[in-house]
């Protein structure tokens, strides 16, 4: 079963957290999601998530 996805961008994009963690830190490691769930990219925190997230959507790929 995968995680929950949380939205972002006004719902046109999600995060779905993983259970693992940058290695020697506490940062999540993340999935950026197309709002069905989607898997797209694998990210490293949440700003940059969000960011290239924005920058897909001002592409008009996501």
């Amino acid at each position: 079963m995968r995680n929950p996805l949380e939205p972002i961008c006004d719902g046109k994009a999600a995060l779905e957290y993983s259970s693992l963690t940058e290695p020697g830190t506490n940062t999540s490691i993340m999935w950026l999601c197309r709002a069905d769930g989607e898997r797209l990219e694998l990210m490293h925190g949440r700003e940059a998530a969000e960011a290239r997230a924005a920058a897909l959507i001002e592409k008009g790929s996501l």
